[in-house]
C-alpha cells in the first residue's frame, strides 16, 4: 500500500471508479461525490491531508480556498477557466490538467467516435455500411470519428477550413469539402467536432445533426431537434469502465513524472 494519500473529487460515475482502479493498484484513495465546494467538503480535505487530488471532468462550483491544502499538494483538473487557477497557482501549487494529456484526448477521441456509432444505431436505426458522412473537423475527434465509420463501411467527407487538414485526409483517402462562408448542407449526414457556431441550415427530413463538440454547439440559429442532436459526454455515458480506466491511467502517469 502506498501511503500518500489520492483525493478523488466529483459526481461523475467515472470518478468513482477511478477512486477504486486506484485502490486496486496499492493507493491509499478516498472519493467525494459532489459537484460543489462546500464548507463540508473544505473540512474533509483538510481531514484526508491529500498529496493527490483528482477534480472533476468539468469546474468544481463554487469559491475553493487554496489554503485548505497542504504544501506541495498536487491538483489534477479537467476543464478549468483561467480565473479558477489563478489562486492556485498564486498560493504556488502545482495543477496539472489531464484533459490536455495527449494520450488522453486521443483515447476519449476513439471512445467518442466507437459511442457515435451506438448513438446512431439507435436514433436512426439504419446501417452505417454504404451511408455518406460528412464529418466537420479533423481534429483529434474528427479524425477517430471518420476512422470509425470508414471501418463500418461508410462513405466518408471530411469538411475543414484547414488547408493541411484538408490535405491530410486526401492523403488518408477521403473526400473532402473545403469550409467556406457560403458553405450549405440540404440534406444528408454531418457529424460536427467543430466547436462553433459556423453551420446555417433549414429543416429538411433528410437532414441529420451530430454535434460532438461542446457548446455553444455548430448552429447559428436553433433548430428542432428532430434534425439536430447534441451528443456530449459520450466516453462516460457508455464506456464508463473504459473512460474511468483512461482517467486513472492519465493521472497515475502524471504523478509518477
Amino acid at each position: 500500500m502506498n501511503d500518500d494519500n489520492w483525493l478523488v473529487i466529483g459526481a461523475d460515475p467515472r470518478l468513482a471508479t477511478c477512486c477504486a482502479m486506484l485502490e486496486e493498484r496499492g493507493y491509499n484513495c478516498h472519493h467525494i461525490a459532489t459537484n460543489q465546494y462546500t464548507e463540508q467538503l473544505g473540512e474533509h480535505i483538510m481531514h484526508l491531508f491529500p498529496k493527490y487530488v483528482i477534480f472533476p471532468i468539468l469546474q468544481l462550483a463554487g469559491k475553493l480556498p487554496p489554503t485548505i491544502f497542504a504544501e506541495g499538494t498536487q491538483l489534477y483538473t479537467g476543464v478549468t477557466s483561467e480565473g479558477w487557477r489563478k489562486p492556485f497557482e498564486d498560493a504556488g501549487l502545482q495543477l496539472h490538467s489531464y484533459v490536455k494529456d495527449e494520450s488522453f484526448i486521443w483515447k476519449n477521441a476513439r471512445l467518442t467516435a466507437e459511442a457515435f456509432v451506438h448513438e446512431y444505431y439507435a436514433r436512426v436505426k439504419r446501417q452505417i455500411a454504404g451511408t455518406h458522412f460528412k464529418v466537420a473537423g479533423f481534429g483529434k475527434v474528427g479524425k477517430m470519428t471518420a476512422h470509425v465509420l470508414t471501418a463500418l463501411g461508410a462513405h466518408v467527407t471530411i469538411v475543414a477550413r484547414s488547408i493541411t487538414q484538408l490535405s491530410e485526409a486526401v492523403a488518408l483517402g477521403y473526400g473532402t469539402e473545403p469550409l467556406t462562408a457560403d458553405f450549405e448542407l440540404v440534406a444528408g449526414n454531418l457529424v460536427n467536432t467543430i466547436p462553433a457556431q459556423w453551420l446555417a441550415v433549414n429543416a429538411n427530413p433528410q437532414l441529420h445533426i451530430f454535434d460532438l463538440a461542446s457548446a455553444p454547439g455548430c448552429l447559428k440559429e436553433p433548430l428542432s431537434s428532430e434534425y439536430y442532436t447534441v451528443l456530449l459526454g459520450l466516453p462516460g455515458k457508455h464506456f464508463p469502465i473504459d473512460a474511468a480506466a483512461i482517467l486513472t491511467d492519465t493521472v497515475e502517469g502524471m504523478s509518477r513524472k
